[in-house]
């Protein structure tokens, strides 16, 4: 069986505004190459047709100079999520993505392109909405695997309030995610 090396590179984005899915392949594009550009948070993951992840399983590497910091009482809630917020979930939640890929590889091996993963968070941390573009990957084994689980995902909490004295009860955030083997 030959193997095919798979990777699947998440940046992420932030919008603060509603996020709509719309317009022609070429619309799709042009607003991938724009969210791609931030390299600073990309995320890689390799997955092989057949390989499987069990969701549940965490692997912790603890060695010589690590350390474990836990603290009590309570966490200062930010105003707005900021890209560090957004990089420190979707690392915990890589997991997720190569369980759905390596599960959608068994139907189709060929499997590949590009999508941008759309959701809204909520003040309290909760995913309201999960929008995935182009619908060809949303209708995509891949995309209805994903889809559930991103919804699953918690943010840390905040408030709202935007330096012009409005406060919001959702923010938008844009990640593409690029498929190729």
């Amino acid at each position: 069986m030959r193997s095919i090396r798979i990777s699947i590179i998440l940046a992420v984005s932030i919008a603060l505004s509603s996020f709509a899915f719309a317009g022609d392949n070429k619309d799709f594009k042009a607003k991938f190459a724009k969210l791609a550009k931030n390299k600073a948070s990309f995320f890689k993951v390799t997955a092989k047709p057949g390989e499987e992840i069990p969701e549940a399983t965490l692997n912790l590497a603890f060695g010589p100079g690590s350390t474990i910091s836990v603290s009590r009482g309570r966490t200062q809630v930010k105003d707005m999520l900021d890209e560090q917020d957004i990089v420190a979930v979707v690392n915990r939640n890589l997991r997720a993505v190569k369980y759905c890929y390596c599960k959608a590889l068994k139907v189709d091996p060929d499997f590949e392109g590009d999508a941008i993963i759309g959701m809204k968070i909520k003040t309290s941390g909760k995913v309201a909405k999960v929008e995935i573009e182009p619908e060809e990957i949303a209708e995509h084994k891949f995309g209805k695997c994903l889809a559930p689980r991103v919804a699953k995902w918690r943010f840390p909490k905040f408030t709202g309030h935007k330096e012009e004295g409005m406060t919001v009860k959702s923010m938008g955030y844009e990640f593409p995610l690029e498929f190729s083997q």
